[in-house]
């Protein structure tokens, strides 16, 4: 609770409420103008909370029950960016991506006989680095997790959930009905869900959050209302995965 009051979020929302507060006291704008911006700093401050970055992330998260006479001929695990080093043998895979091919590892261990494809490459880094080295990185990481090598396959092409599904839509080894795990984060299961179902008709979906760090309704607390740079950083990530699907039938 101490950590929380000294959140580097709190500065800048102090120094808003506080020119407000002068402000509205001065009466220097109108009566609505007052009643306006009184609604956005209080908006601000509730988006920053962890209860609205809750409530968000709920209708994302559309995982799977996995039955048990279904298993998955290919395990899409879709990329979510590394970190470029100084060299290519210091780049790393970002939190999201080590979780989504933790996940998928996990995955395969319960469907063996299932190979696993890296799906995605990193937009923006064509100049720096090869187009597979992200999906190089995801299938090292799988390995050393036991993986072999001939299970894993990489699509070095797709370099968004829109491409991941088109360019898995036009593989030779995929049909409309090739029974299909998709792994992602969380938040990214209902996109990831509409992208793939437009051409695949027999999907699973598999949130890569770990269950330890997951919280639910019953875990709310006063903390829950307090601003947290975490959760503004949370609701930020949602809101925009808002827009993409907005914007997804759009691109089809």
């Amino acid at each position: 609770m101490f950590r929380d009051l000294v959140e580097p979020l709190w500065l800048p929302l102090v120094v808003l409420a506080a020119v407000w507060v002068a402000v509205f006291r001065a009466r220097a704008l109108s009566r609505r103008l007052r009643v306006g911006g009184a609604v956005a700093l209080g908006a601000l401050w509730f988006v920053a909370t962890p209860f609205v970055a809750l409530v968000l992330e709920t209708p994302l998260a559309v995982e799977s029950t996995i039955e048990t006479d279904w298993q998955p001929d290919y395990i899409y695990v879709l990329a979510a960016g590394f970190d470029i080093g100084d060299s290519p043998a210091e780049d790393s895979s970002g939190l999201e991506t080590t979780r989504r091919v933790n996940r998928a590892v996990m995955l395969w261990r319960d469907y063996p006989t299932a190979t696993l494809v890296m799906a995605g490459n990193q937009p923006g880094a064509e100049s720096l680095r090869p187009a597979d080295q992200q999906g190089n990185l995801m299938r090292e990481q799988a390995e050393r997790l036991g993986v072999p090598t001939e299970s894993i396959l990489i699509d070095s092409v797709s370099t968004n959930t829109n491409g991941h599904a088109k360019v898995a839509r036009d593989a030779d080894f995929l049909t409309p009905t090739t029974p299909l795990a998709i792994v992602t984060s969380d938040f990214h299961l209902r996109r990831s869900r509409r992208e793939f179902s437009r051409f695949f008709d027999n999907l699973r979906m598999v949130g890569s959050d770990p269950a330890i760090t997951d919280d639910s309704f019953g875990d709310l607390s006063l903390r829950s209302f307090w601003p947290q740079v975490d959760a503004l950083r949370d609701t930020t990530t949602y809101l925009r995965e808002y827009v993409a699907l907005a914007l997804s039938d759009l691109r089809n």
